[in-house]
């Protein structure tokens, strides 16, 4: 049930987001590396937020096990296959691992702009604080 309440969480995250329009500039303007880097970083995990929901919705589908959501049962999205769930499983664990890595290297350099930049890039979370 969480995985699945962080992909219904995400998406009205993303509808939020478009709704309120552009971000906040940061000052100073980063560097175009930075703003690629972290560009891939946020699409990285919102894939991530949304894949690992999707993969364990499917890995429980095809282990021919329940999908609980607050009291409702899910459909299962593919038919009951060892196999098919065992790659899944392995895959889900990779996305794990990954997803730990990305979260750890985006609040890592969230401090190293706060603290070390001293830029605005962690102020622009906060809504309007620049």
């Amino acid at each position: 049930m969480l995985g699945l309440s962080v992909f219904v969480l995400v998406w009205l995250r993303l509808l939020v987001a478009r709704m309120a329009g552009s971000d906040p500039l940061t000052e100073p303007d980063l560097p175009k590396w930075q703003k690629l880097s972290a560009e891939f970083m946020h699409f990285a995990l919102y894939f991530l937020m949304i894949g690992m929901p999707l993969g364990g919705w499917l890995l429980l589908g095809a282990a021919g096990k329940p999908i609980p959501f607050f009291g409702l049962e899910l459909p299962a999205l593919v038919g009951e296959s060892k196999s098919l769930a065992t790659l899944i499983k392995e895959i889900h664990e990779v996305g794990g691992t990954v997803g730990y890595l990305l979260i750890g290297f985006h609040a890592a350099a969230a401090l190293l702009h706060h603290y070390v930049l001293r830029d605005n890039t962690l102020r622009r979370i906060v809504p309007n604080q620049n």
